[in-house]
């Protein structure tokens, strides 16, 4: 029965990494690559894009994220920065960079109305303001090379979609950092697969609100922030709206146009994925304990207690192959790290690192779930949510009809 039972487990740690191998291969093909330096063909009179960046007390990287936008190469863009009640200097900053840039603005929101959550009711009204036919939303935490607006344009009408959103380089400096980010958008990538985010046929749809671009057409047409106002995580939100619409999503590796440091810390980063992950599954159950007895089922003590009970039956049985099972499962364990960390432009090193972040991944996907369990409220940034808690909300607007095909 325990020989039965590890052999079942190194059989699933085989499939597990098989099926990131096909993620990758289907990334590869159908994610498009963008390289800052390659020149883009842009019409005569290009459209005007309002660059939106809301902020909450980021002094610390306000500065370096309104520069880079200032210096977009782009003929003809707006910026829009949104201090949403910050008690740090956030907004002195803002003021003082846009000063003298007639192209630029910043308004000051001092109350969060109820039922929304701050960043998307910040996103909302400054679209108010926003006179483009193209809405660029940029994370205050990150920064664009400054080709990345004609790029993104670029590619929005190539792929003739309304809504491109990138992937970007990770800043990784602390050991932290190099611990728990790769792991987290591993997540990501396994919830969302770039790849079928981008087909056309696949439910698979988000935005990274990091980085996203959307027509004032697709905006409307899908009710912009007023619809997605009480989610966590209002760019997958909108990301769904645009799909089930069938307006069109691009995701794009940006790897090379766009860097973020989501979190500093080692708490902040664990609570800050919490909030993501848990909103990304949808506060559901049934997906949450999935994930969790996927992961426990591949964390290295699991592997190793298998490895443990097999070797020696196996010899037993197969004395010349017993070695079959456990060089597949390290062949898939080695490789598929290797291309993801390279995809995502971090240093392949940091492969032995997810060993430890799964490890951390199992933690806060069994807080997600007592959170969900105990119905316990929203708390980010300073704020605590009470009707934004952890149940299903409109994550999913359409049935699987809507993403049917003509």
């Amino acid at each position: 029965m325990v020989f039965a039972i590890a052999v079942f487990v190194l059989l699933f740690v085989i499939y597990f990494w098989s099926v990131r191998m096909r993620d990758l291969i289907q990334t590869w093909r159908k994610v498009p690559y963008i390289e800052p330096t390659s020149e883009v063909d842009l019409p005569e009179n290009p459209p005007l894009i309002s660059v939106i960046v809301p902020a909450h007390n980021e002094q610390a990287a306000i500065e370096e994220c309104i520069r880079s936008i200032l210096e977009q190469d782009y003929p003809c863009f707006e910026l829009i920065v949104a201090d949403d009640r910050s008690t740090d200097a956030t907004l002195s900053i803002a003021r003082s960079l846009c000063r003298g840039h007639p192209h630029c603005k910043v308004i000051s929101i001092k109350e969060l109305p109820q039922g929304w959550t701050g960043k998307c009711h910040a996103l909302y009204k400054a679209v108010e303001h926003a006179s483009g036919e193209w809405l660029a939303f940029l994370d205050a935490d990150s920064k664009l090379e400054r080709t990345a607006l004609g790029h993104c344009y670029h590619e929005a009408v190539l792929h003739r979609v309304n809504l491109v959103t990138l992937i970007p380089k990770f800043v990784v400096r602390t050991f932290w950092d190099k611990v728990l980010q790769p792991v987290f958008a591993a997540m990501c990538c396994i919830l969302f697969p770039p790849g079928q985010v981008n087909d056309p046929a696949s439910p698979a749809a988000l935005a990274n609100g990091m980085f996203y671009m959307i027509s004032r057409y697709a905006y409307g047409k899908i009710g912009g922030h007023s619809e997605v106002r009480d989610l966590a995580v209002e760019d997958v939100g909108i990301g769904k709206r645009v799909k089930a619409a069938r307006l069109g999503i691009l995701m794009v590796n940006g790897r090379n146009i766009m860097q973020t440091r989501m979190y500093s810390g080692f708490k902040d980063t664990l609570n800050g994925w919490t909030r993501i992950l848990s909103a990304c599954m949808n506060y559901k159950v049934r997906v949450v304990v999935k994930h969790l007895v996927v992961h426990v089922l591949m964390s290295p003590p699991v592997f190793v207690g298998a490895l443990f009970f097999y070797v020696p039956k196996a010899i037993e049985l197969w004395p010349g192959g017993w070695f079959v099972l456990p060089c597949m499962c390290l062949v898939g364990m080695s490789i598929a790290p290797y291309l993801f960390l390279g995809q995502m432009g971090l240093p392949r090193k940091y492969a032995v690192l997810l060993l430890l972040g799964n490890l951390l991944l199992i933690w806060v996907l069994a807080v997600i779930l007592k959170k969900i369990l105990c119905k316990d409220a929203l708390q980010w940034r300073g704020t605590t949510y009470h009707d934004c808690r952890y149940e299903p909300g409109r994550l999913d607007p359409a049935s699987p009809q809507a993403y049917r095909r003509p």
